[in-house]
């Protein structure tokens, strides 16, 4: 593996040695056309021209050229790229020519055909030798020639040799026995090499098939099902906070005690308004009551209905403000834990607003459940997972980021029906689970990481999930899905 390679990721190192294993399997196919066209030839030019044609593209050569060589003659050009007449005077013809003889010249007399020399970019291989007529091809790459190359185009041309032979011998030499002895000159070790790359490619397959989980990523907090949120019922100011964080409480305790200048001036106010009817009220029957002259009977009755009116009109203010003045006083309505951090900092002697949250109160042995949102472009594996049973079987694994030790796992409850905008501009969508199992008292609002298993799939698709999500979102948006 070269240094490149170590940087590849598992899903780019499978499609790489995909791409080597369709490149080897082109190759092959392209030899077996190449074989089949020299075996079915009737006539020394067919095989001439097939290696003259066909041979580059199997071999990785821009030009082949087929020359002959009569008995101490000059070598000349049989065929060429494209089978067409070749001019012999022509300046590249004459160039391969030379390096052809070149190449014989320097070569020992008993050297076997289908053995060859590179130095250069340019490769001489003898095809065959008959009547004392020597045939070799000439082929020029744009590369330096490969071992795996050299012995591709060596197995080739002894193929082309036997069939050569086959038939100078005669209708006695068959096409079978030519075949014959062409997969026995075969190398084995390209035999073997490509059965092993083949194994590699079956187990290739077999592992990208090869069914697993699918977890869909989720975050979110751990929350109480029960707590109790206490918010000031009263604008004011905070008189007592006899709670801390953590502390234990049971129903009626005092957790606050506010004070409202404004509603004690109110109730003043509305004291002595009271005061001063009833006062009234009483002196106007005290008169009648006498029996006094100088009082009018209807006058009297008129203002004593008017009293008796206002008196119970600031008895109801009064019971009212009285309420308001009592919710001052906060309490707990169940036994629980306070949860709020620095709470004598934070509020002792400080001014509220009505409506401001103050603490909560998590209550005792309350059930826990997962508040955990998914992307937009996860959610339809959930959906999926959902419809095919219950949510209540979609399985949710999970862990705090406070144990991130401890995995937990409990089952969904619940999908959101709108999606949000959160701060990073991603849109996602609240699920909630059922109560999640507990082994240490935790706090509410903690971190949470988990993942909702959503079936089994291919792990080629677990690995490209989101590769295949781009595309098919693609092409929808495209209108060809």
């Amino acid at each position: 593996m070269n240094n490149s390679q170590h940087n590849l990721t598992a899903p780019e190192l499978l499609l790489a040695e995909n791409q080597r294993l369709r490149a080897d399997l082109e190759l092959l196919h392209a030899l077996q056309l190449l074989h089949q066209s020299i075996t079915l030839a009737t006539t020394p030019a067919q095989i001439h021209d097939a290696l003259a044609q066909d041979a580059p593209v199997p071999l990785q050569a821009h030009t082949a050229l087929v020359c002959q060589q009569s008995e101490r003659g000059p070598w000349i050009a049989l065929t060429g790229p494209g089978g067409a007449q070749l001019n012999q005077r022509a300046d590249a013809v004459q160039h391969t020519l030379n390096t052809v003889a070149q190449h014989f010249r320097q070569t020992a007399p008993d050297t076997p055909a289908g053995t060859a020399s590179s130095t250069t970019h340019t490769l001489v291989l003898p095809v065959s030798t008959i009547a004392q007529q020597t045939t070799a091809l000439c082929l020029e790459s744009l590369t330096p020639w490969t071992p795996r190359r050299l012995e591709l185009a060596n197995a080739l041309v002894r193929h082309a040799d036997h069939c050569l032979q086959a038939l100078a011998a005669g209708p006695a030499k068959t096409t079978a026995a030519a075949t014959a002895e062409t997969a026995r000159s075969l190398p084995a070790a390209f035999a073997v090499r490509n059965k092993r790359r083949l194994q590699i490619a079956a187990v290739v397959l077999v592992i990208a098939l090869l069914p697993l989980q699918l977890k869909i990523p989720a975050t979110g907090i751990l929350e109480p099902v029960n707590r109790q949120r206490l918010y000031a019922s009263e604008s004011g100011i905070v008189t007592e906070l006899p709670v801390s964080d953590g502390q234990a409480v049971r129903p009626g305790d005092v957790l606050v005690r506010l004070r409202s200048d404004e509603l004690e001036l109110q109730q003043a106010e509305l004291l002595g308004a009271l005061a001063e009817s009833q006062a009234r009220l009483a002196a106007l029957e005290t008169a009648a009551a006498r029996g006094s002259a100088t009082v009018n009977a209807l006058s009297v009755e008129s203002e004593q209905a008017e009293l008796r009116a206002r008196i119970l009109s600031l008895e109801q203010q009064r019971i009212v403000l009285q309420r308001r003045l009592e919710s001052l006083v906060l309490r707990a309505s169940t036994a629980g834990t306070v949860i709020g951090r620095d709470l004598q900092q934070r509020f002792v002697g400080r001014p509220l607003q009505r409506g401001q949250v103050l603490l909560d109160v998590v209550a005792a042995e309350t059930p826990w459940h997962l508040q955990l949102d998914i992307a937009e472009t996860d959610l339809r594996h959930v959906l999926n997972a959902s419809r095919q049973g219950s949510q209540s079987v979609v399985q949710v694994s999970y862990f705090t980021e406070t144990s991130p030790e401890q995995e937990r796992s409990t089952r969904l409850a619940s999908i959101g029906t709108a999606a949000e905008l959160n701060a990073r501009g991603e849109w996602k969508t609240r699920i909630t689970t059922l109560a999640a199992p507990l082994t240490a008292p935790e706090r509410p609002g903690v971190g949470v990481q988990a993942s909702v298993s959503c079936g089994r799939r291919p792990l080629l698709y677990i690995l490209l999930r989101r590769a295949f999500d781009v595309a098919r979102r693609t092409i929808l948006l495209q209108g060809v899905y």
